[in-house]
């Protein structure tokens, strides 16, 4: 989000509120919002991994995931810059533990993502980037929630047809 840029282009260190970016890649003319990336509650979550493509920091700047204080959010994955600034080109994951053992979340969660120092958006030449490749902060959480079983909605029955009904 271009609101937490200060002056000189750069993130500065600190605690932020992640969002789902909307596409808005649709033929009609109704904008979409983007949305605050929250995990709803009783949610288990068995992966987070965190990327910073075109993010330049400084040699061991870190990037955390982290969780808006509710429990169930497994370990977080630290994204830690090279001795160039450059954070690892395919990110930072947590363990995955057994999802059948997984402990749901008691609230909704919202994402965050902390840097303890300021990133610039910048692009590593020995990545093969181009000049106007994009810069961000790319974070995946991967849960599932438990759902009933299927009802009658859930599936095409067809109706029974009494003899004589049809034409």
């Amino acid at each position: 989000n271009n609101d937490n840029l200060d002056a000189s282009g750069e993130l500065p260190a600190g605690t932020y509120d992640l969002q789902i970016l909307s596409p808005d890649m649709r033929q009609d003319d109704k904008p979409r919002r983007d949305k605050n990336f929250v995990i709803p509650s009783g949610s288990v979550i068995y992966k987070v991994a965190v990327s910073a493509p075109g993010v330049q920091g400084a040699d061991g700047d870190t990037v955390v995931v982290a969780p808006s204080g509710a429990s169930g959010f497994p370990t977080t994955p630290t994204l830690t810059a090279d001795a160039d600034g450059w954070y690892p080109a395919d990110g930072a994951g947590s363990v995955l533990p057994s999802i059948l053992n997984g402990t749901a979340t008691t609230a909704d969660v919202q994402v965050q993502v902390t840097t303890d120092a300021a990133s610039s958006p910048r692009q590593n030449p020995s990545a093969g980037a181009c000049r106007n490749s994009p810069s961000a902060l790319l974070v995946e959480v991967c849960y599932y929630r438990s759902a009933p079983g299927p009802d009658a909605e859930d599936a095409h029955i067809p109706f029974a047809v009494e003899a004589g009904s049809g034409t």
